[in-house]
């Protein structure tokens, strides 16, 4: 003899016999996704700075390089000393700003060196920062 009311045996049947999400379940699924989103979105940004001043620095290095292979191989050591500039536009490059310096050790009859430290430093545009380069050049 059965001693379970025929109304709960079919409630007992409906809810064995449901398929798909509470609203509880969407609720908590909407929200680890949502925080997922934001998590990469976070990540998206971080990435997209992160290689922007990668960018600035690189391009610096080369404006360094390239400016010390110039004074290195174009100009003669005792022309070295005019070489001091300071470039505040660079051409097809706007923020970055150049600045090259030479100094000389030595060089008297009573020295036993002679050569120049030439250093161009470039700066980023908005402020962010500097890379500065050296090269010694002796006198020959």
């Amino acid at each position: 003899m059965n001693m379970v009311p025929p109304s709960a045996e079919i409630a007992a049947r409906r809810l064995s016999n449901r398929t798909g999400f509470t609203l509880v379940e969407v609720i908590v699924a909407t929200m680890i996704l949502t925080a997922a989103l934001l998590a990469m979105a976070g990540f998206t940004v971080k990435y997209q700075q992160s290689d922007s001043r990668a960018r600035m620095l690189a391009r610096a290095q080369q404006l360094a390089n390239e400016r010390l292979e110039s004074v290195r191989t174009t100009t003669p050591y005792t022309a070295l000393d005019t070489m001091t500039t300071n470039e505040s536009a660079m051409s097809g490059l706007p923020g970055y700003s150049r600045t090259t310096q030479v100094s000389r050790v030595g060089g008297t009859t009573a020295d036993t060196v002679d050569y120049k430290i030439v250093t161009v430093t470039v700066n980023l545009p908005g402020g962010r920062g500097s890379v500065a380069k050296t090269s010694f050049v002796g006198a020959f």
